[in-house]
């Protein structure tokens, strides 16, 4: 997670960098079975494999149980290869896996300061290594506030010390008693004659002396060109930022309080705080259950009693759940009695008064389907109607877009339903990657009061460009019109920015510059910089591998330029994009350090120091698994 500060003298960034861990998780089938190759031979010729692309495995392919009408792009096997770089002619990612295998075994020494003092680290350097010192002697203050302080510096690379001497410098003031948080990711690397050099982000946060300190770094590394035991040749800062936490101590900024908010409740204890993994052993998967896991949570007064209460959806085969809050801040189940436990997968849900009978009602995206439930006041529910959709709806947001005081819904399609005749991957992927156009549709439902919604999409413009994988959306009058805009945030490809024009929407993402090519997870809209003018936030993904990947001569080498450029922009990170009176937005997702998010999923514009300026949260990460040890 990433936030931001700007600097009200400056007019400057501060970046603010919490380390996240992030797992990549590469999911594949294998294809090829020497043992069953007889039986695949009839029903292999049922799919039609494009020339260009036919099999030469010694194996014969398999054709997986209802996939024998599907046009197979390519074969899994193919990608199956493709695994080991090394046999995939990829050298520069073998060296990658070789530095990032002796960065990760520097950063565990690192974490543990007693294990650092009984450690040669220079066990990791060459003979010939030559490096200078990790952390500046002399400080600038950049940014100061109540709760925090930053300093920048550069460290004097022209001083020569030992790497251990380096690392001490860089890490001893933190205080001895208590691990470090260490995080050193490779992110870019280049092919020299007889070594190579690796671009690594650089993130350390620990308590010094009761105050939370956190280092932001980024060091130039250079390696002896050895597959199995690299060793470095040196390192330079390329920079350098220190935050200090000021004011409370050692006290972090928030306070993990679930625990004593749920309390000994059951659905928290026994349902909550077991895994994916857990129920994937229990549960078949025909209820829908889902390893990515896709659900999100509403917060809303349902019981009227001027405290928000909070809706929790959950995987197929676990039922949802209704919590109200006390004044005191604790949280009580009420599923049963409110009647709102679906056990079908959910993944979003929204808490608003559709009926404008003064209690707040419930929305809720069921798969393919999107759920009404009527308050009928003191948070008892029943169902007042239920649609199909056109694709398996992730997300909803709420509007009034034709003004006509009660509120329309839109509903965010990511998987496209069973039948759908546009090309795809052997197993439906996005395609292509980086632009993909066979998403499910998006829907804007119009309420027509008395629990009647109509579909009109077609009729006020929203088909316009509606063939992706849409995430998350988010309604404001950008163009202060008097009505609401719409932004779409869609993972494999372009954006979409819907300009509301008295009830008729046009796609303006293109003219004004916010299509934004990339992964996109969430959108929020916010005056960062206090002009008066809406901005746009938009968490993506920032990608390691794509960013090491994508600057390599032999990355698509016979594509154009600006197809290369499209899939550098994927692995970019997130994007934000600042609103200019009468014209397009301008991208300065760069200049202002919002860009390192790592795997983002939601974000939100919010003032969390409460200085008036509006501050960046980026919740991200991805699929874990406990540790096993021997992995």
């Amino acid at each position: 997670m990433q936030s931001f500060k700007m600097d009200p003298k400056s007019q400057n960034f501060v970046g603010i960098v919490v380390q996240m861990t992030i797992l990549s998780v590469l999911l594949f089938v294998q294809s090829c079975s020497e043992e069953k190759s007889s039986d695949s031979e009839g029903r292999a010729g049922q799919v039609e494999i494009l020339e260009d692309f036919k099999s030469t495995a010694v194996g014969e392919m398999i054709v997986a149980p209802g996939l024998q009408n599907k046009k197979v792009i390519k074969p899994l096997e193919d990608a199956w290869r493709r695994i080991d770089p090394k046999k995939d002619g990829w050298n520069s990612e073998v060296l990658s896996e070789s530095a990032t295998k002796k960065l990760k075994e520097m950063a565990i020494i690192l974490r543990s300061p007693e294990k650092f003092k009984n450690s040669n680290m220079d066990q990791f350097a060459d003979d010939k290594y030559n490096g200078g010192p990790l952390r500046p002697e002399v400080f600038e203050e950049y940014f100061k506030n109540k709760e925090f302080a930053v300093f920048r510096g550069n460290p004097d690379n022209a001083n020569r010390v030992p790497l251990s001497a380096a690392l001490n410098g860089l890490v001893s003031f933190f205080d001895s008693s208590s691990e470090i948080e260490v995080e050193l990711k490779l992110y870019r690397i280049n092919l020299l004659k007889y070594r190579f050099s690796a671009q690594v982000l650089v993130h350390i946060s620990g308590p010094v002396k009761g105050q939370q300190i956190q280092i932001n770094s980024e060091w130039n590394t250079f390696w002896t060109l050895s597959e199995e035991d690299p060793k470095l040749l040196g390192i330079e800062a390329l920079s350098f930022e220190e935050v200090r936490r000021l004011g409370k101590g050692s006290e972090k900024l928030f306070a993990d309080v679930t625990g004593s908010v749920f309390g000994e409740e059951r659905a928290y204890l026994d349902q909550f705080l077991r895994s994916t993994d857990h129920w994937r052993s229990r549960l078949a998967r025909d209820f829908g259950l889902d390893v990515v896991a896709n659900h999100g949570i509403a917060l809303g007064d349902v019981n009227g009693d001027g405290l928000d209460d909070v809706y929790i959806c959950q995987q197929g085969g676990l039922p949802n759940r209704l919590f109200i809050r006390s004044p005191e801040g604790n949280l009580k189940d009420i599923t049963a009695e409110s009647n709102t436990g679906w056990i079908d997968y959910c993944a979003s849900a929204l808490i608003l008064d559709f009926d404008n009978d003064g209690d707040r009602d419930l929305a809720i995206s069921q798969d393919f389907k999107i759920l009404f439930m009527d308050n009928l006041g003191d948070a008892k529910f029943e169902l007042a109607l239920g649609l199909g959709t056109h694709a398996q709806t992730f997300s909803i947001t709420a509007s009034d877009y034709d003004n006509d005081g009660d509120l329309d819904l839109f509903l965010c399609g990511y998987n496209p339903p069973a039948g759908y005749e546009g090309e795809s991957g052997v197993m439906g992927e996005p395609m292509p990657y980086h632009d993909a156009k066979n998403g499910g549709k998006n829907k804007l439902l119009r309420n027509d009061g008395n629990w009647n919604f109509t579909e009109v999409t077609k009729e006020v413009g929203l088909d316009q460009n509606n063939d992706r994988f849409s995430f998350a959306a988010s309604w404001e009058d950008y163009d202060r019109d008097g009505d609401p805009d719409l932004y779409v945030a869609n993972d494999y490809g372009r954006n979409n920015l819907y300009q509301n024009n008295a009830g008729k929407f046009v796609d303006v993402s293109k003219e004004l510059g916010v299509q934004d090519m990339s992964a996109g997870m969430s959108v929020s809209w916010g005056d960062y910089n206090r002009d008066g003018l809406f901005d746009l936030y938009i968490s993506n993904m920032f990608s390691s591998a794509g960013n090491r990947i994508t600057y390599q001569r032999q990355f698509k080498s016979d594509a154009e330029s600006v197809q290369i450029e499209g899939f550098r922009r994927h692995a970019r990170g997130n994007s934000l994009f600042e609103g200019i009176s009468g014209n397009p937005f301008k991208d300065v997702s760069e200049t202002t350090n919002a860009t390192m998010g790592r795997w983002a999923w939601g974000s939100r514009f919010a003032d969390i120091d409460n200085d008036g300026w509006l501050d960046l949260l980026v919740a991200n990460g991805f699929i874990t698994s406990p540790d096993s040890g021997d992995l």
